[in-house]
């Protein structure tokens, strides 16, 4: 017969676990389409390009637009309070993390990934 210690420091790890996973769980930022970031109430994460020639940068507010276009061609605002990348006009592909302000009808994102082509292209294609 278990002691009753045993049973005890059983029930707090598993309960320990479970905490765990929640917290886990509640900080994970998922990937969505632009109609599912519109309807989203939590933050979400957004992929596409950036559609060129809607960038607008207020260097005295240091706050950045841009349209993000997705791969099914669906397009929102996005306003990122911060500075503009130095290396967004090379991207190829843009990651918004935020949420969609319905009243302003843009996604406010408090992080933008901006991925570009990098120089070892070329060598992995055996060019």
């Amino acid at each position: 017969m278990p002691k009753k210690s045993h049973i005890i420091g059983g029930v707090i790890i598993v309960l320990a676990m479970a905490m765990a996973m929640y917290s886990f769980k509640s900080t994970l930022t998922p990937y969505v389409t632009v109609g599912e970031a519109k309807a989203s109430k939590r933050p979400v994460q957004v992929a596409g390009i950036a559609v060129r020639g809607t960038e607008r940068y207020d260097l005295k507010t240091n706050n950045f637009l841009f349209t993000l276009r997705e791969d099914g061609g669906a397009e929102m605002v996005v306003e990122y309070d911060g500075p503009r990348p130095g290396n967004f006009d090379d991207a190829t592909k843009v990651v918004a993390v935020g949420k969609y302000e319905p009243t302003k009808q843009v996604f406010t994102a408090k992080e933008l990934l901006v991925k570009c082509p990098t120089k070892y292209e070329g060598r992995v294609k055996g060019e």
